[in-house]
């Protein structure tokens, strides 16, 4: 955009921004200065939202515990956190360990879930215990994974249950994939960074690749599937289609594959959960990428169609405009829906978007009535892009019509780009809708010229005209209009069927050279501009007696 053009409207949108963020900035202060004022001593509402203070004898705290322990490889004080029978406590250190890495591969702790207080949850109605989590076992049922209160230590705590410490083996030998550990060295089965075991990271360099070479493999053979029933019909539409979706189909498919795949190398739960947020997201961008691309196919055979160089011409105008508003409203759904795919509450933004929708439109007037001037023109077919247009002091061939502003090459070869609001306003001149230019001249002849010539002068000119190919034979006027000061004038009105601005140029230029040559037949001439002026005078009277 150039630096110069739309100033004025870069510095009114500069003022309202500036007048609403100091709005807002006032607004702010006001709240934060009557944050700061001492306020008077009230019974707290019901409904007032409280930050929960965390007992020390909570099940949230001795789970905490029992994971800064267990990551510090203290597992015998880790194993203090466990319901152990007496048969059990020889293995208690393992049953610790094993329980930590169980926990890391199966189950997504959310330390804010758990309860902060010392009596553990009571609205599940068990008061036995605490749920903080299922995990899945044999024949797709749910274990759960339970803290219960120990009052009988000092201080107060909350360990695993018994049930939960019996399931603990159970569990562990049931990870990655547990025919591996058979004919694995003990050494893979090992976790690494991520809590990802070895034998998984080996998995996944391996699985990339070929996750890459599969879908790749997939898209090929769908797009040369679809390429042959495309050649079949006798549309362009579809081939074009076809080609335009290929990238798109082929990340879709990476997509779905990618679930599976990684699903083989039994990922803990948050990496999962992290490889299907991924995967969604890409389903999504697919999508969203194949419908960019059909939006951009469609605008470019719908400016090049048929229709659009006939009659209905004037339409191509709303093509790109109505492209780029797709363009913008698929950007935006995309942002939101990934938001959401990715947990952020969009329902949250929407209504914070709406309560600064007041400022937002404040400070976005202008681009709201350029936007609206850009419909107007495409409305009204003001012109189209390759049109010589005059609007105010501009003139010059239309470039670009964009969302915001109208591109217009003058005749020094620079870009006016003109905000479409003002330009909706502007008096247009559009040379492009002429459908047959005017040639309109007067021929002045000297004062000394016979009546007769005068006429065969008129007479010659106008077969002249007549004679011509591009002449439009229903206006073609000559005549004599006037007497001037220095001549007789002969005023030559004629249109010529042409909408080429350069080939009237020529036309106009023989015709004139014609008239010369006619004037110059007849024996006449030009005149030049000038005055004739009388002077009289009179003889002298003298006394009739002198």
């Amino acid at each position: 955009m150039s630096l110069f053009c739309g100033m004025r409207f870069r510095l009114r949108s500069l003022s309202s921004v500036l007048g609403a963020s100091a709005l807002s900035a006032a607004l702010v202060a006001s709240v934060t200065a009557h944050a700061q004022l001492p306020k008077p001593l009230t019974p707290t509402s019901p409904r007032e939202a409280v930050t929960p203070v965390v007992a020390a004898g909570s099940p949230r705290v001795s789970l905490q515990e029992y994971l800064r322990l267990a990551n510090a490889q203290d597992w015998s004080g880790a194993a203090e956190y466990l319901a152990l029978s007496s048969s059990e406590r020889p293995e208690a250190a393992a049953l610790a360990r094993r329980l930590k890495i169980v926990l890391d591969q199966r189950l997504a702790l959310d330390l804010t879930a758990v309860s902060p207080l010392a009596v553990g949850d009571t609205t599940d109605g068990d008061l036995s215990g605490d749920r903080i989590g299922t995990i899945a076992g044999i024949g797709g049922r749910e274990d759960p994974v339970r803290m219960v209160r120990v009052t009988t230590s000092v201080p107060q705590r909350w360990v695993f249950s018994t049930a939960t410490v019996e399931s603990v083996n159970r569990w562990y030998e049931n990870l990655g994939a547990p025919w591996l550990r058979e004919h694995l060295a003990p050494a893979f089965m090992r976790e690494g960074p991520l809590h990802v075991f070895y034998w998984q990271w080996i998995g996944l360099a391996l699985a990339v690749p070929v996750l890459f070479v599969l879908s790749w493999l997939l898209g090929l053979f769908l797009t040369r599937v679809l390429t042959r029933v495309a050649a079949r019909t006798t549309t362009e539409w579809d081939d074009l289609l076809v080609q335009h979706l290929r990238g798109p189909v082929q990340l879709w498919i990476m997509a779905l594959v990618a679930s599976p795949v990684f699903s083989l190398l039994e990922l803990n739960a948050r990496l999962a959960s992290g490889v299907r947020n991924v995967a969604g997201g890409a389903v999504l961008l697919s999508l969203f990428w194949g419908a960019l691309r059909v939006i951009t196919l469609t605008q470019h055979r719908l400016t090049h169609a048929a229709w659009a160089k006939g009659p209905s011409a004037q339409a191509r105008t709303l093509v790109p405009l109505l492209g780029n508003f797709l363009r913008v409203t698929l950007a935006i759904v995309a942002l939101l829906v990934a938001l959401s795919q990715f947990g952020y509450p969009v329902g949250t933004l929407l209504a914070g978007l709406g309560i600064g929708g007041i400022a937002v439109a404040l400070a976005a007037q202008k681009t709201v009535e350029h936007l609206f001037g850009s419909v107007s023109l495409a409305a009204d077919h003001a012109f189209r892009v390759g049109d010589w247009v005059r609007a105010g002091p501009t003139e010059g061939t239309v470039e670009r019509i964009g969302l915001r502003s109208t591109s217009v090459r003058t005749n020094e070869r620079t870009i006016v780009r003109i905000p479409n609001g003002r330009l909706a306003d502007e008096r247009i001149e559009t040379f492009g809708e002429r459908d047959r230019m005017f040639l309109r001249t007067d021929i002045d002849l000297a004062y000394n010229t016979p009546s007769a010539t005068i006429d065969s002068i008129r007479d010659a000119i106008e077969a002249a005209l007549r004679a011509h190919e591009k002449i439009w034979p229903d206006k073609v006027r000559v005549h004599v209009v006037g007497f001037t000061e220095s001549a007789i004038r002969i005023n030559v009105l004629a249109w010529f069927a042409t909408h080429d601005w350069s080939e009237f140029l020529m036309i106009r230029h023989r015709m004139l050279v014609q008239f010369l040559r006619i004037v110059e037949a007849q024996g006449s001439s030009f005149a030049l501009p000038s005055r004739t002026v009388y002077h009289v005078t009179q003889p002298l009277r003298t006394d009739e007696s002198g």
